[in-house]
């Protein structure tokens, strides 16, 4: 009953290949399909194939566009076939070899090779080994310029070009990048490529933090297909040299652009921030009531404002969400602020041993940090009092010598049964598990109402589907099936309503490694673990998988269905009653004899952690009052002997235990304030 390939054919004018072969079954349907594996696996691709058959003897033909423009440009992509009847999936096999030439188009991305591993008829389409060269190099305050050889030859009018210039998240993170800017070659006429780029056109989506990383590539894009993919540009060994080189820009305002030479002997830039000492602190003065600070400021700065920012931590960097502004009255000479303490650092939350910086806004400028000169002493500063609030804060020279802010809780104590809803995964939930790992006596302090795991913000805005028989697919636990049938049915607000939780306890994991699917009928699934393993994925009608493969995307996208969410959660639970579990992967664990180890993965895993920290300071900006767990800065790695399986996702048995102090801490301050 198997059906068997015996030849092949390649027609190099129509760019198709003809396989031949006999079938047992009756043909419906001829496919080709892979199936991709990055951090998950993602839906087959399916290509289905014209075809014809004379008896038991069948013939289909496959386009190499259709194949370009559905393959990996950066990997292997290994087509295999089958033949669809009567609803059940046949693979075409060979019973020998079957003569082929590996066919390697002059333009394209790839070459081809039909292969049989264990007899199954597979086309291997596998990137073209193509690298770029910078052979010429120049930078000015305004130009940046030079010449690419490309190491293969280009037809005419086959590919048009752009300069791409990508951000990492931070340096460490060489493999992957956010932000980025492009700027048109034109259409290519040979494998060497002129450029030029108007720094001009420089925008500061990619000044981010005060020092950013910023990689090069060449991105071709073919006129024939719809395919594109982008190359790092290499150095020649003649100019290596010269790359060095640091230029002041006029745009962005008070920025330099750095360039350099990688240890892959790429071409990279520093894209900095030049903000320093253009606002200066003349003096400082507090008592227990007022903060007074006088400065200079450009006298071209017009409309200005102190501007207080809390620092959220993002990987090894920072970013700013929260803010207070005040006024500032501009003098011939000096400018000054009065705060009073009653407004300061008010309707913010605060986070233990946090950070506050402080900048001058004015119109048309960038946020400016305020420099504290040697004249300036704040080294006997003292921590004051936050009216009505279970912090204090202290005014200090912050290490960069600019004006910040540092605080420090206040102490919090007792603690009773609470209701408490989790959603997110086994970060927050596994904290409330009897066993001896975990916490045994949770049940003294919390009920859970109910849980809610491993479902997207994005699936919980989607109205229900139906379409998925959960008893089909036996290879679930009770858990995994309540898991999957919570995410198809929906109903996360009404349940939250209806149980009437004391607290909601949250994580955003299911969006940090894992992404939504759209399917055909506008319904949103996650795309969790289970159904990638149990087989639901590939029987989904599915329209639109949403990856991490572009996570500023990502990113801008979720930020739409967080907004919606938030909108929708805080008419159900107050803000104080969320509590944010900010998560976060280890990279380290101990191994089966107690060694601590580090995973091979550690890169994946730290731009994942920092992604999950964008995550979570967007929902802070939106919810400041809520409440936050956070062990970033605690010391616990994973265990080879945790419970439910070894993971970076999953901690030492102190973690958890930890972890209920912390909620047990956090709902007895609450019930203090909300009882003065």
């Amino acid at each position: 009953m198997k059906p068997y390939l015996n030849k092949i054919e390649l027609n190099q004018e129509k760019q198709t290949w003809t396989i031949s072969g006999t079938s047992p079954i009756k043909i419906d349907e001829v496919q080709a399909h892979y199936t991709e594996m990055l951090e998950f696996i993602r839906p087959e691709k399916k290509v289905s194939l014209p075809f014809e058959t004379n008896g038991n003897e069948f013939n289909a033909t496959i386009s190499l566009t259709e194949i370009a423009e559905n393959s990996i440009t950066d990997n292997k992509t290994p087509w295999t076939f089958r033949i669809i009847s009567n609803g059940k999936s046949y693979r075409i096999e060979s019973d020998g070899p079957v003569t082929n030439k590996e066919f390697a188009p002059q333009n394209a991305f790839y070459q081809y090779l039909f292969e049989f591993p264990e007899g199954i008829v597979t086309l291997l389409s596998k990137p073209k080994e193509i690298t770029a060269t910078l052979s010429n190099f120049q930078l000015s305050s305004e130009l940046l310029s030079g010449e690419i050889k490309l190491s293969v030859p280009i037809e005419p009018d086959t590919y048009s070009a752009e300069v791409v210039l990508k951000r990492r998240p931070f340096s460490a993170l060489y493999l992957f990048h956010e932000q980025e800017d492009k700027f048109q070659i034109g259409t290519l006429k040979a494998d060497s490529i002129h450029f030029k780029v108007d720094l001009k056109a420089l925008t500061s989506k990619l000044l981010v933090d005060s020092n950013n990383v910023i990689d090069s590539f060449i991105r071709l894009k073919s006129l024939s297909i719809n395919k594109q993919h982008d190359f790092y540009l290499n150095i020649e060994p003649s100019i290596k040299n010269t790359i060095p080189k640091e230029v002041k820009l006029e745009t962005p305002k008070y920025s330099k652009l750095s360039s350099f030479v990688t240890g892959s002997n790429r071409l990279s830039f520093y894209f900095k921030k030049s903000y320093q000492e253009i606002v200066s602190l003349t003096s400082f003065g507090e008592d227990d009531s007022k903060i007074d600070l006088q400065f200079t400021i450009p006298k071209n700065f017009v409309g200005c404002e102190l501007v207080i920012k809390r620092r959220d931590d993002k990987a090894k960097l920072f970013e700013y969400y929260i803010e207070q502004v005040f006024p500032i009255k501009q003098g011939l000479l000096k400018s000054s602020t009065t705060i009073s303490r009653d407004t300061f650092l008010i309707g913010n939350i605060n986070k233990e041993n946090g950070i506050w910086d402080f900048f001058v806004r004015s119109t048309g400028q960038p946020d400016l940090p305020i420099f504290i000169p040697s004249t300036v002493d704040l080294s006997k500063n003292k921590y004051h009092d936050i009216f009505k609030n279970p912090y204090q804060a202290r005014i200090i020279k912050n290490g960069a010598k600019n004006l910040s802010i540092s605080t420090i809780p206040g102490p919090e104590s007792n603690s009773n049964p609470l209701k408490i809803a989790v959603m997110g995964s086994c970060f927050s939930r596994n904290a409330f598990n009897s066993k001896p790992y975990f916490n045994p006596d949770y049940k003294r302090f919390f009920e859970v109402t109910f849980t809610q795991s491993h479902t997207s913000i994005f699936s919980v805005l989607s109205k229900p589907y139906e379409g998925v028989y959960i008893e089909k697919y036996g290879n679930m636990t009770n858990n995994e099936r309540r898991t999957v049938q919570d995410d198809l049915n929906k109903g996360f607000f009404e349940k939250l309503e209806k149980s009437k939780s004391d607290y909601l306890l949250l994580d955003f994991y299911p969006d940090v490694l894992r992404g939504p699917l759209w399917l055909e009928g506008g319904e949103i699934l996650s795309l969790s673990y289970i159904m990638e393993q149990t087989g639901i994925l590939n029987d989904l009608p599915i329209k639109r998988l949403l990856d991490h493969s572009d996570n500023e995307a990502f990113f801008q996208e979720w930020t739409t269905y967080a907004d919606k969410f938030i909108e929708k959660l805080l008419t159900i639970m107050p803000a104080e009653k969320i509590i944010l579990n900010k998560g976060g992967f280890t990279t380290k664990y101990y191994d089966k004899n107690g060694v601590v180890q580090e995973y091979k993965i550690k890169m994946r895993i730290e731009r994942n952690n920092y992604f999950w920290e964008r995550l979570n300071n967007y929902f802070l900006a939106k919810v400041p009052t809520a409440q936050v767990i956070d062990f970033s800065k605690k010391p616990y790695i994973g265990d080879f002997y945790y419970p439910f399986g070894h993971s970076f996702s999953h901690f030492e048995s102190g973690y958890y235990k930890d972890f209920m102090r912390e909620m047990i801490y956090i709902t007895e301050r609450e019930k203090r304030k909300s009882n003065d």
